[in-house]
């Protein structure tokens, strides 16, 4: 362990303990700092934009660029974020989780020094997240949380010889948060085991894994131990579908009963790196698992058996093999997110029968270590490096009958790059992304598009966007470009990273109510430019 304490500092038993004061600002080891301004100076809109996917067809030679099929899931990266820095020392992002308005991040720091964080993020409006509150720990790493009712729970590990007041390193950490802030005092409660590795809630307690010589134990919400399973080279715990599953690196997972944590089922894995990050997350009767070197493992929970291995499907050159490993799994919404180290994130769909497709690798840089997927969030860690923030730019309502004709379209299934010619009148629906289009005919679009290098609506073209339209990557020299009458007439939201050229007679229609458009990059404008309709412009770039 890297941060070994002896073990006959180590006393066997479930004793809890409390700073001191109820306010958390009032114990000197954990520093709270709440300056929304100040903490949200750590965003950068640095390869903010459409996102691609880069189908597993082109991955593996079967296609080529010019042949690839349109993508079907429309996502932008909305912001990087720098991670914490404290006394010098740069602190990195370990886990993630995500609850109604609000995603709560967990830090720790890489050597002997023990020093965590707990940052907790707005995420109301998804162009414009800032975090709300901040809590360094001085004396502790912090592995792994989760939100339920008011309160977050992480898992931990203390350094005893700083930290007073505790008996074990493994520590399970409870505080109340609302509204984005930290609004009680930090509860500790001894784990056995030299850290907190993670932590899940079931629907009644609290499930705590620590680490390579310790248990799963369960508390309830007071912190009160209930019951606890002892397992070896404990790397993760999850609960979904009525029960409790938990990763070992050499006894493979456990299925135990969420009440009495007794074992229902097993199932044998390979022996893995020894204190490697993995997770484990759940689908629908499915479990998941992150095995290293071996990508994902999809399981039946009824059955215990192997339904389907994702492989990682990318081996860059340059990367290091101990880094082209799956560290995490994530699922939600019918997909699962793949963190594969060096080799990126790669992204599977639940078809049929329990079925899932390999689709693509995200188009976004950095090694990742954790990812987390929530209802169209997705924030991935890359330790030192921060933390991206993605979004699915999906509109689930449609305005009625704003002047776009919806009605009879079918879904595009062309390729990336499409070309409307201008005698051509074209209508498509659903969700897609693009790489280039050129229109000079007409084009409508309703549902969620998202276009990532260039548009081109020339002269007597027509381009109708009903949903949600996002377009480009900011600072990437991308163009959205109208020229000389031709319109883009649009219903719903709008977000440009790229660059907006309105050449002289370009006109912008905006139809309907409660539109929107955020423009990151620059704007010309040439003379004799019509911008008209109902909008919202929050970055002002029109006036």
């Amino acid at each position: 362990m890297r941060k070994l304490i002896l073990l006959s500092l180590l006393i066997v038993g479930m004793i809890s303990c409390q700073p001191d004061g109820d306010d958390p600002i009032s114990d000197p080891t954990v520093l709270i700092n709440s300056d929304s301004e100040v903490l949200s100076q750590r965003f950068t809109l640095e390869g903010a934009g459409v996102v691609g996917i880069i189908s597993s067809d082109v991955i593996n030679g079967r296609i080529s660029l010019d042949e690839e099929p349109a993508g079907k899931i429309p996502m932008m990266l909305v912001s990087q974020v720098d991670p914490p820095v404290y006394e010098g020392k740069t602190l990195k992002a370990t886990h993630v989780d995500i609850a109604e308005n609000f995603a709560y991040v967990s830090y720790n720091t890489e050597g002997s020094v023990f020093l965590g964080a707990i940052e907790i993020f707005d995420i109301s409006d998804p162009l414009y997240p800032k975090i709300t509150s901040q809590a360094i720990f001085k004396n502790a790493d912090i592995s792994s949380l989760t939100y339920k009712q008011g309160k977050l729970y992480a898992a931990a590990a203390f350094d005893i010889d700083q930290e007073s007041g505790i008996t074990t390193p493994a520590q399970l950490v409870i505080v109340s948060v609302n509204n984005g802030l930290f609004t009680s005092d930090f509860s500790k409660f001894d784990i056995e085991g030299f850290a907190g590795v993670d932590v899940t809630t079931t629907d009644e307690d609290i499930a705590v894994a620590s680490g390579s010589n310790g248990l799963v134990g369960l508390f309830d919400s007071k912190g009160a131990m209930k019951a606890e399973f002892p397992m070896t080279d404990l790397r993760s715990v999850k609960y979904g579908n009525g029960v409790l599953g938990a990763l070992s690196g050499t006894d493979g997972i456990k299925i135990l009963d969420p009440q009495s944590l007794k074992i229902l089922s097993s199932i044998s894995l390979e022996k893995d790196i020894a204190e490697s990050k993995r997770t484990l997350d759940m689908g629908p009767g499915l479990l998941m698992a992150s095995e290293g070197r071996r990508g994902v493992g999809v399981y039946s929970i009824e059955l215990g058996t192997l339904l389907q291995r994702l492989e990682i499907p990318l081996n860059p050159e340059g990367v290091a093999d101990g880094d082209i490993v799956t560290n995490a799994v994530s699922y939600d919404d019918g997909k699962v997110y793949m963190a594969n180290g060096g080799a990126g994130i790669s992204v599977s769909q639940l078809v049929e029968n329990d079925i899932l497709e390999e689709i693509g690798i995200l188009g976004i840089n950095g090694s990742s270590n954790f990812i987390k997927s929530y209802k169209g969030y997705i924030f991935v860690a890359s330790g030192a490096q921060g933390l991206q923030i993605l979004n699915l730019a999906e509109k689930e309502e449609l305005a009625i009958d704003p002047g776009i004709n919806c009605n009879n379209l079918s879904p595009y299934s062309g390729n990336s790059n499409l070309n409307v010619n201008g005698n051509e009148v074209f209508g498509f629906s659903g969700a897609n992304t693009l790489k280039n289009v050129n229109i000079s005919g007409e084009l409508t679009y309703c549902g969620s598009l998202a276009i990532e290098s260039s548009l081109n609506i020339n002269s007597g073209g027509l381009f109708m966007m009903n949903g949600s339209f996002v377009f480009g990557r900011w600072n990437k020299n991308n163009k959205l470009t109208i020229n000389s009458n031709a319109t883009l007439r649009i219903s719903g939201s709008v977000v440009i990273y790229g660059d907006l050229n309105l050449n002289s007679g370009a006109t912008i229609e905006f139809v309907g109510e409660a539109n929107s458009l955020s423009i990151f990059g620059k704007v010309s404008k040439g003379q004799g430019v019509t911008i008209k309709g109902d909008f919202t412009d929050t970055e002002n770039k029109l006036k």
